[in-house]
């Protein structure tokens, strides 16, 4: 097997590479070391081996320093001279020389990762085409399988030095900022990701939305709870504020007990600074109407296990349903009796069907329990599967709700009032 030395000096005889290029293709071979450490090693090695031979005797030695001389840099110059080989200076095939440079460019970031307070980092690098074409030669030439790309060392050197300036990780997961350095343009861009925040509200009030009005003018004295989020802006200017929750609840319905879970995004903050006791007190001020309770800091997956939670989670709902004929005992019993641990076809309710796919589902009722309000009207208590339209359980959807408090009375009936008092996760 041909040796790191000899494979070395084929590389070099073939392609003039700085010491940082050379030792990339061997990056796997020692640990510990920096790519421009190992092709510095490398080429003293080669050096102080020809240099031997030439003192051998070895005409071919001179020859071969002679080959390689456009890879070794000033610091060979002394004994270049001394073996009387003029020193000759070719770029780097790979990086043209600028590699150092490329690295240097992380300074550019510092300042307004500082700034940010980002508490974590990653870094993206992009590499003109034609420099990763020319490692691809040199590579795929000499069947290396001990080579990382320049990609990859620009990545984690420009890492090391922010991380050690700043006193920060980088990190993969979920970095606070990604500063994206472009070889191509010279420049560096720093991406500072959003803050989360995860908490419950309540909706305190009726006729108050989750979201606003996609036609809703602005400004507007309609309320809703995405409305009420925004008063972070006074604390995060020029970020857009955006809602994740759990579901929803419809504008007439009221969000009681321990609140609807949710996630708030600050998205592009210019800061990542979050003191959440400021964040729950600017929240519980926006409305009389709406309440809120922080939990602590998000992350971007918590968006992702929210939505796929709502399906998931049971409901606790307390109603008011109205018949315009007089509700008996019997009725309630019948009710209670037929959807108690019953499982609900719906197809997606009229109200909705113009922004909803029109699809049927399978919902189940898991407790219920009712009492007569007069002789017309009935309140109690429905814990059911999340996403179960509880108004259409009620008047049954001219049939689209099978079963529902109409088809097992035979009573037309209305639901007039709801809550959600309770969403078990």
């Amino acid at each position: 097997m041909e040796s790191t030395i000899d494979l070395a000096l084929n590389i070099l005889r073939r392609f003039p590479l700085c010491d940082s290029c050379l030792g990339r293709m061997f990056s796997t071979l020692l640990r510990g070391f920096t790519n421009e450490e190992r092709g510095k090693a490398i080429k003293m090695a080669i050096a102080m081996d020809m240099l031997r031979k030439m003192e051998a005797g070895d005409t071919e030695a001179k020859k071969t320093l002679e080959e390689i001389a456009p890879s070794l840099d000033e610091n060979f110059s002394e004994t270049l001279h001394s073996a009387g080989i003029e020193r000759t200076v070719a770029s780097c095939y790979i990086c043209g020389g600028a590699l150092k440079r490329w690295k240097l460019l992380y300074k550019e970031a510092l300042s307004e990762l500082k700034n940010s307070s980002a508490e974590s980092f990653l870094v993206g690098v992009t590499v003109p085409r034609t420099v990763e074409e020319k490692e691809e030669t040199v590579v795929k030439t000499f069947s290396l399988l001990t080579a990382e790309s320049i990609r990859s060392e620009l990545r984690r050197e420009i890492g090391k030095a922010i991380s050690a300036s700043l006193g920060i990780p980088a990190e993969f997961k979920s970095p606070g900022a990604v500063v994206q350095v472009n070889i191509e343009e010279n420049r560096v861009y720093v991406k500072v990701n959003p803050l989360f925040v995860r908490g419950r509200y309540i909706k305190a009030g009726r006729n108050i939305s989750q979201i606003r009005w996609f036609d809703e003018p602005e400004p507007s004295d309609s309320l809703s709870i995405e409305k009420m989020i925004s008063i972070l802006k006074e604390v995060y200017e020029k970020s857009e504020i955006v809602l994740h929750a759990s579901g929803r609840e419809d504008v007439d319905v009221r969000m009681l007990g321990s609140g609807r879970p949710f996630i708030i995004e600050i998205k592009n903050p210019k800061t990542r600074r979050l003191n959440l006791r400021l964040v729950s007190d600017l929240l519980n001020r926006a409305s009389p109407y709406g309440k809120f309770m922080i939990d602590g800091r998000g992350k971007r997956e918590d968006v992702r296990t929210l939505k796929m939670m709502d399906s998931r989670k049971l409901k606790v709902y307390r109603l008011i349903a109205f018949s315009e004929k007089s509700i008996s005992t019997e009725d309630i019993e019948a009710i209670v009796r037929g959807l108690k641990g019953t499982v609900v076809r719906q197809r997606t309710p009229i109200r909705v069907v113009k922004r909803r796919a029109d699809a049927i589902r399978l919902k189940k009722v898991h407790d219920i329990s009712l009492a007569p309000v007069g002789d017309k009207a009935i309140t109690g208590l429905i814990v059911a599967d999340g996403g179960l339209y509880i108004k259409e359980l009620v008047s049954g959807d001219v049939g689209r709700t099978e079963p529902s408090f109409t088809s097992l009375t035979g009573k037309q009936m209305q639901c007039i009032e709801l809550d959600v008092v309770k969403v078990f996760l």
